[in-house]
């Protein structure tokens, strides 16, 4: 019985591998198909990325890379250069073509079990472990693969697969020893039930990674939408105004002054957009990092109302304080800055005189602020991706700091009734594991 174990045992890891490599095949090829190869061409293969396109494609995978699903992406061409990778000191190196490589660049896809150690990650960090796959990159009017698309994704879960199910035939076949020849029929038909339902895991996967993907590429869309009305509508002032100084001949000198204030201001509202943009992308790429002291959240709400009272008269702005002088380890600036853009978005959609109201309740582990219009409201069935795009950079900075600080942000409303956002912040910080360590600062006076 224990010869038969062993030998079960090995055959059930052997399965549960090689159904995950063929799983992680077809996911490369889809992830390929759909995220990659429409973001490249053949002739960029060749010659390679400029900087400006390597950010580009950056930002478009939208931290897809970094996430726990995948460990490292590669795409390679025909001369065996690297021209794209998330880990940018790889990109333009060349590597001999190895056998997965070759057949790859031949026009087959392959999947592999990899220590990580490879002559092509030298000077990387890739702790093995890795499941490797290999998909060639063959573009539209081609025959040939111009490339390939190479991705590492962690062996974590075929190893716990591997001791989940072996731990459930060790417990099935030690009870088949009070039952031998009875116990022989049940483990046929468990083992055969979990290679079925691990079949149908490796193809829900392949199905949830592409639709990840696919909601990527809708939040891309919309995004860019938002950030170009932004940038256009500032560079149509600036258009505007300064053909009118250039083709008018009766202008004077205050007229030229006006004409030129509403220039730096649109420019201004332009280096601002920029500023927020890259902001942002600090923060959804891991390098921005927390300056954290004790706070007084109750204290830094008056101190935010206060500075924005005199630039919005036509909206009282009310603070219902009952944190109970709650102090809060946070970055003091970056939480005034999630307040603001919350603020700023409450009196934008609220109508001429209505009420914006900031309440703190505290809690037993955290502090709950609330920013509360009594504008028009949403209508119903509106999705929390209202807070990555749609709405301007403010609300998807908002939510960048409050999950930087481990908190969370919501928001509730009604058509007619107004919205009501809501932030956590722990009392106890616990940041989000994709953001850098915070750096403690000495509490202000």
């Amino acid at each position: 019985m224990v010869i038969l174990g062993a030998v079960l045992g090995h055959a059930l890891n052997v399965d549960v591998q090689q159904r995950y490599i063929d799983s992680a095949r077809t996911s490369a090829t889809l992830i390929t198909q759909v995220g990659i190869q429409p973001l490249l061409n053949e002739q960029e293969l060749s010659s390679g990325l400029t900087t400006a396109e390597i950010a580009d494609i950056d930002q478009r995978l939208q931290g897809a890379a970094v996430s726990d699903d995948v460990t490292r992406i590669k795409v390679w061409n025909t001369a065996g250069t690297i021209v794209y990778s998330d880990n940018h000191a790889l990109i333009g190196r060349t590597f001999s073509i190895d056998d997965d490589l070759h057949d790859a660049l031949a026009g087959s896809a392959s999947a592999s079990v990899t220590d990580g150690h490879d002559e092509e990650n030298a000077g990387d960090n890739l702790p093995g472990p890795l499941v490797q796959a290999y998909v060639p990159l063959v573009f539209k009017g081609g025959s040939k693969p111009s490339g390939a698309f190479e991705v590492y994704l962690p062996y974590a879960p075929v190893q716990a697969a591997i001791d989940r199910e072996s731990n459930q035939l060790y417990l099935v076949l030690a009870a088949g020893l009070l039952v031998f020849y009875a116990a022989l029929f049940p483990v046929a038909v468990l083992a055969d039930r979990w290679r079925r339902r691990l079949v149908r895991e490796a193809e829900a996967t392949a199905l949830a990674n592409l639709a990840v993907l696919e909601r990527l590429n809708r939040i891309k869309s919309e995004f860019l939408t938002t950030i170009s009305h932004q940038f256009r509508t500032a560079l149509v002032g600036i258009q505007g105004f300064s053909e009118m100084i250039r083709d008018s001949e009766q202008l004077n000198v205050a007229e030229v002054r006006d004409f030129a204030a509403d220039i730096y201001s649109d420019a201004a509202r332009l280096d601002h957009a920029f500023t927020d943009l890259l902001e942002l992308d600090q923060m959804q790429t891991g390098r921005a990092v927390l300056k954290t002291s004790q706070v007084d959240i109750d204290g830094l709400v008056r101190e935010v109302i206060d500075r924005m009272k005199p630039g919005n008269p036509e909206h009282p702005l009310v603070a219902r304080l009952g944190g109970d002088g709650a102090i809060v380890p946070c970055d003091r600036d970056r939480v005034a800055q999630a307040l603001v853009n919350l603020i700023e978005n409450a009196v934008k959609y609220s109508p001429r005189g209505a009420e914006v109201a900031v309440t703190t309740v505290l809690g037993a582990a955290e502090v709950t602020i609330t920013v509360e219009d009594h504008g028009r409201g949403m209508p119903a069935g509106v999705p929390d991706d209202l807070m990555m795009v749609g709405s301007g950079l403010g609300l998807p900075i908002a939510r960048q700091i409050v999950q930087m600080h481990g908190g969370r942000i919501w928001f509730e409303s009604a058509p007619g009734r107004g919205t009501a956002f809501h932030i956590t912040l722990p009392l106890r910080l616990r940041q989000s594991r994709e953001m850098p360590r915070a750096v403690p600062e000495p509490a202000r006076v």
